[in-house]
């Protein structure tokens, strides 16, 4: 954004004694706005290449101290101006509005605007998913501080976060959904801080704590996930593909939905599967097992390498929602034969990962291996003890948890 601000005298209009008041010229989106910094200079005292009061003119205190006085409010516009930009405020304010807050010495970070910036950045460089998570607490944060066209940083204290609690919680909400929208807020607060957007001062989750409560785990054991295999769906319905899908996820251990989607032909190579998984960009690889195989021959034939896997995605514009979409028509499917089947009414896409892990916490394997259900609670450690293993002792510890 080509914003300038500068001093000049403005010559629209003169005061007594042919003085002249200096001003900050602002230049935003093409429009021109003068700021009048209340003092005034003849026309023959004014340095306009240096912007500055010539020594000998009469003016009150003193040079000097004019001179460092309009300076400084150019030096603080300037440093706004960048702060605006930096959280992507800066192109949603008309230049009359970017004047008022100048005017108003208003330093103060917009969490919206830095939130947006975020967002736009995640869409740039092809991480929708993280971009999609920041965009829905922004809608939640608009839900529950209503009427507001902005919020500022400093208006997310230890009150508001309290209040947020309550109202939430009162809707008969769970407390880890909660959690989970304060967690993303506050890892936005951090990254404010440590790119210099905010000051830590404020902090509010120093005195806020996020709560958590343990889940129950919908795990499967694989007595119940055979009765699931057994069923007989008639081949081609979404609840046919939801099956085939589930136990593929379960079989990769625990892919991911959103990974699962994405996954091409591409991705399978010399009897492996290799992909990145989304959430955290790690680098994983998976051995092509019979059971694995048996699913992917009813979607793999005269497919190209550049095709995806399953018949999820097939808007590239709208991959994002077609993947949400989907996803919740075949979760709504696996509840509706749980049901007739007396599972875990909560099954779903989910599901397959717990079962994975707790499977094979149930067979003593290393808990590493594991992953603790693949939701350890600190997922920097989970991750750190994966990758303490070989591909082989994955593989392995797969073997065991997906063998009849």
């Amino acid at each position: 954004m080509n914003t300038t601000v500068i001093l000049v005298l403005d010559r629209r209009r003169v005061k007594k004694g042919d003085l002249y008041p200096i001003c900050l010229l602002l230049n935003h989106k093409g429009t021109k706005l003068y700021l009048n910094l209340k003092d005034s200079v003849a026309t023959k005292f004014w340095d306009q290449q240096n912007q500055k009061v010539l020594n000998g003119a009469p003016v009150s205190p003193n040079v000097s101290w004019v001179n460092n006085h309009v300076q400084g409010k150019k030096t603080d516009a300037i440093r706004l101006i960048s702060l605006l930009e930096q959280t992507g405020e800066l192109a949603q304010l008309s230049p009359m509005e970017l004047k008022q807050r100048i005017r108003n010495k208003s330093h103060r970070a917009s969490f919206y605007g830095y939130l947006d910036s975020l967002i736009a950045q995640f869409n740039n460089h092809g991480k929708q998913g993280n971009g999609e998570v920041y965009l829905r607490t922004k809608v939640f944060l608009q839900n529950y501080v209503p009427g507001k066209k902005d919020l500022f940083f400093d208006e997310i204290n230890f009150k508001l976060l309290k209040s947020i609690e309550l109202h939430y919680l009162a809707k008969g909400n769970h407390l880890n959904g909660l959690s989970h929208y304060f967690r993303t807020i506050r890892a936005i607060y951090n990254r404010g801080i440590t790119e210099g957007i905010v000051k830590s001062d404020a902090y509010p989750f120093k005195e806020y704590k996020i709560k958590q409560v343990k889940t129950h785990k919908s795990a499967l054991r694989k007595d119940d996930l055979m009765k699931l295999w057994d069923i007989s769906i008639t081949e081609g319905t979404l609840s046919w593909h939801a099956r085939n899908m589930f136990f593929f996820s379960f079989y990769c251990q625990g892919m991911n939905f959103s990974d699962l989607a994405k996954l091409k032909i591409e991705n399978i190579k010399v009897g492996r599967i290799y992909y990145t998984r989304s959430k955290i960009s790690k680098a994983m690889s998976i051995k092509l097992t019979d059971k694995i195989n048996e699913i992917l021959e009813k979607y793999v034939s005269g497919k190209k390498r550049s095709d995806y896997v399953f018949p999820i995605i097939t808007e590239e514009s709208r991959h994002n929602l077609q993947i949400k979409n989907y996803r919740d028509a075949a979760n709504h499917a696996l509840k509706r034969w749980a049901k007739k089947l007396t599972l875990n009414p909560s099954l779903s896409f989910n599901t397959a990962r717990h079962s994975w892990a707790t499977i094979g916490k149930d067979m003593q394997l290393p808990i590493g291996v594991l992953s603790e259900g693949l939701g350890h609670n600190d997922q920097r450690t989970t991750q750190i003890y994966l990758d303490s293993f070989e591909s082989d002792v994955i593989d392995g510890a797969n073997d065991l948890i997906t063998s009849s």
